[in-house]
């Protein structure tokens, strides 16, 4: 009756709750048979290779992947509270939580180098340069082979931090002549790294595609099986603290806490790594761990951490003999730029405080100077009128001595109106001087009037405008000549907007219509040198027709004979 009524409850119940449980029941039963290694992202666990599992982190690999000697390290996990030894990561064996040194990323199983640094395993297997001491343990890796002009020379085309686009080494796609250029941790996130079979004898059987390159197919699974080792590897130490008893997560951390100090033992024992005599140049910004810490200092100091770009060319200096913007690195160039640097920064501050006390006195000196032209101004303004007022009373008084006398008199040089005068050749030449304004001029935009050698005059609206209140501003004065004048902006549009009102409607043969600009007709070409020749008027003399009839009066007759006939 029960089992009816259970059948009776499974078949009302909603289609979606029944797919969402039979899921986690079976997440639940398979989550402990799926393994999947994070060097490969391959799931075939065997006699042979083995998948294991550090039982600190819960991150699994193949015992072949990761180097793991049978001997040496034990190879099985306590996760089902056998009596077996535990196994641990090399970075769980250490204690530390590594940051790579080839790549931005920071999840994955690490290996550590000869001078102490740690690198992903997968990151040392497939970035080329980068040699092992013991190629069956995969330890210690060696990073000095490698040229380190790599380091930040390309950009990855799959982070997303741009900051981090240029940390580490970047390898490109194996694609014959592909341009794509990414770190190996973050192709491996795409499922775009592929090994060669165990049958071909290949010298290095890595290869890395771009997604246009890759198989679909593949990388379609390995991206799949990426996104269930992350979410695996979370949810299996959430299962363990629940699974395990106290007593054996004491003996791991017991076995954990020997391994840790068996490996500071043999950190402090161990000889020390080679190093060139020659210190290599590396830019500061192509270490991850580097930017991070330093994120952390500008968030911890309140400092925008914006990101700005940088000059990367290789030239040494300028048009001007000052040194370019060189990368943060330990050499002598570095060095040297940087002492420059800090004196030209001393001098500078030194020359802008100088500059700004002139220009603080000049300032004061332009206001007085602007109040005593503005007084001068309106005294002048005053004599001019009065001036104007007595000219024309004498020209009045002249009129009426003329008057009196009866005779036209010539009105004297002093009663005229004066003339702008010209500058002689030794006063300065030929160039027109205009009169000083009787009022300064103000901004059209600002309406301020300082800074008045800096005002521009539109030759359209009549308008001035300062040099940096215009949109964009200008950093000189434009030319003017006979042939050309300069306008505004708004000038400029007014003017744009009635060369587009000259469009008219063109109809072609078939009958379809197009746009036309109206073109004027040329002006008519009029030579400045030649003077037009005016136009003889007939101007009628009497006296002159008179003489001439005297002179011949056989014409005479002639014309009054033709008169009579018509």
């Amino acid at each position: 009756m029960i089992a009816q009524m259970t059948v009776i409850l499974r078949l009302e119940m909603p289609q979606d709750s029944l797919i969402l449980e039979k899921s986690q029941n079976w997440t639940s039963q398979k989550m402990d048979h799926i393994l999947i290694c994070c060097v490969c992202l391959g799931d075939n666990s065997e006699d042979a290779d083995e998948i294991i599992q550090c039982d600190n982190c819960g991150i699994t690999v193949h015992e072949g992947c990761y180097g793991v000697d049978g001997e040496s390290d034990s190879i099985m996990s306590s996760a089902s509270e056998n009596s077996t030894e535990p196994w641990f990561c090399d970075a769980c064996k250490c204690g530390v939580s590594p940051s790579c040194e080839l790549c931005p990323n920071q999840d994955g199983i690490f290996k550590e180098t000869d001078a102490g640094r740690w690198v992903h395993i997968v990151c040392a297997l497939y970035v080329p340069g980068v040699a092992f001491g013991d190629i069956d343990k995969l330890r210690p890796v060696t990073l000095t082979e490698m040229n380190y002009s790599k380091y930040g020379a390309k950009e990855c085309s799959f982070c997303e931090d741009p900051r981090f686009a240029r940390t580490g080494v970047c390898i490109s796609c194996d694609a014959g002549m592909c341009r794509a250029y990414f770190h190996v941790t973050c192709a491996q996130k795409e499922g775009l790294l592929s090994e060669a079979a165990a049958e071909e004898d290949i010298a290095d059987p890595f290869f890395a595609y771009c997604k246009q390159h890759a198989d679909r197919l593949d990388r379609k699974w390995k991206r799949k099986n990426y996104l269930a080792l992350q979410s695996y590897c979370k949810m299996s130490l959430q299962e363990r603290e629940k699974q395990l008893s106290p007593e054996a997560q004491a003996r791991i951390n017991a076995r954990l806490q020997q391994y840790r100090a068996k490996a500071e033992l043999a950190r402090t024992t161990r000889p020390q790594a080679w190093v060139p005599r020659e210190k290599l140049p590396r830019p500061l910004t192509s270490s991850a761990s580097a930017i991070r810490k330093l994120m952390r200092k500008a968030e911890l100091m309140g400092i925008s951490t914006d990101i700005f770009p940088v000059d990367t060319s290789d030239t040494s200096s300028s048009v001007d003999g000052r040194r370019k913007h060189k990368q943060p690195a330990l050499t002598a160039d570095f060095v040297n730029y940087y002492l420059e640097r800090n004196m030209r920064m001393i001098q500078i501050q030194e020359n802008m405080a100088e500059q700004k006390n002139i220009k603080d006195k000049l300032e004061n000196e332009q206001e007085k100077l602007h109040v005593e032209y503005n007084k001068l101004c309106e005294s002048l303004e005053e004599l001019q009128n009065m001036n104007g007022k007595l000219r024309n009373e004498g020209q009045g008084i002249w009129t009426l001595l003329g008057r009196i006398i009866g005779q036209k008199l010539n009105i004297p040089a002093i009663l005229r109106a004066p003339k702008e005068r010209k500058p002689s050749k030794k006063e300065g030449g030929t160039q027109k001087t205009s009169t000083l304004p009787a009022v300064l001029y103000s901004c059209g935009i600002c309406k301020k009037n300082h800074d008045q050698h800096l005002l521009l005059l539109c030759d359209t609206c009549k308008l001035h405008y300062h040099l940096g209140c215009l949109d964009p501003p200008l950093t000189r004065m434009p030319r003017k000549t006979k042939n050309s004048y300069w306008q505004c902006s708004e000038c400029d549009q007014a003017g744009s907007s009635d060369m587009e009102a000259d469009i008219a409607m063109e109809t072609l043969p078939d009958g379809t219509k197009r746009s036309r600009r109206q073109i004027k007709e040329p002006v008519k070409f009029v030579p400045q040198d030649v003077p037009p020749e005016p136009k003889k008027i007939p101007i009628r003399n009497t006296e002159d027709e008179n003489e001439a009839k005297e002179e011949n009066p056989s014409q005479d007759l002639n014309m009054e004979q033709k008169n009579s006939k018509k």
